[in-house]
């Protein structure tokens, strides 16, 4: 049995994304480690505001263990924190366990505390990213298993406002799941649905036509081995500058 300070399952793995002048450091609460990319060192302030945030989390854990075990949205209690009641509304975008968005919670919650601090921000939840940045973004695409490896960049432009990005690994042939939205508790939530039908066999025509439905969701890229399905707008390239012409691609 997991630890009750194990509030979510850590993903191992992240996009790389650089960022042009910014410092890297990181931040490791538990299972919790943030990989933050910010104009100067916040660590001290990051850790502060990771600790708040679990602290939050376990103790409303405590009270109502229902909600970790759930693998699908349960009503909440009105005294629940502001954390839990947005992983709440994230999952119920899609009916996935909430607990499954948490780890995109923290990387938003911890990014909207430090963004007064760095005009631009990464803050990398695992696969779970925050993102405010004045100007473009490659991303390379983590696809462990497959060919393409961080060897797709996502060309991201600049937004005026901050967003998520979300990979998810399910395995059972798929690489990854990655999705694009407006944060990164959503867009967990949104590649976690994606990820669950696909290991349960659904067929991929039905699965993307239920994520064409999904209003909040800018982009999403699915790796299988050798196959690349997009869905969205966006600019997918090679990392040596090419657009990528691969069968799979919608």
């Amino acid at each position: 049995m997991p630890s009750v300070y194990d509030i979510y399952e850590r993903k191992n793995y992240r996009n790389r994304i650089p960022l042009a002048q910014s410092v890297s450091f990181e931040v490791e609460v538990r299972e919790t480690n943030l990989h933050i990319q910010a104009r100067t060192d916040l660590g001290p302030k990051a850790k502060d505001s990771v600790f708040r945030y679990r602290y939050q989390i376990e103790e409303y854990l405590r009270q109502h263990p229902a909600f970790r075990e759930t693998a699908s949205p349960i009503q909440i209690y009105a005294s629940a924190p502001e954390i839990v009641r947005y992983c709440d509304l994230s999952s119920r975008s899609t009916g996935v366990a909430p607990m499954s968005c948490m780890s995109g919670a923290i990387a938003d919650f911890v990014g909207r505390d430090l963004a007064s601090d760095s005009p631009n921000l990464i803050v990398s939840s695992g696969g779970d990213s925050f993102v405010k940045c004045a100007f473009p973004l490659d991303v390379y695409l983590y696809a462990k298993g497959s060919p393409f490896h961080e060897r797709l960049i996502l060309a991201l432009p600049s937004y005026q406002k901050s967003f998520g990005i979300s990979t998810l690994v399910p395995g059972k042939g798929v690489n990854a799941v990655t999705v694009v939205s407006r944060s990164a508790c959503w867009a967990s939530a949104f590649a976690k649905d994606i990820g669950d039908r696909l290991s349960a066999g659904e067929g991929l025509a039905s699965v993307l036509k239920r994520a064409d439905a999904y209003s909040d969701v800018g982009s999403i890229i699915l790796i299988a081995g050798k196959t690349i399905v997009l869905g969205g707008d966006m600019v997918l390239r090679s990392v040596n500058g090419s657009s990528p012409e691969w069968p799979g691609n919608d």
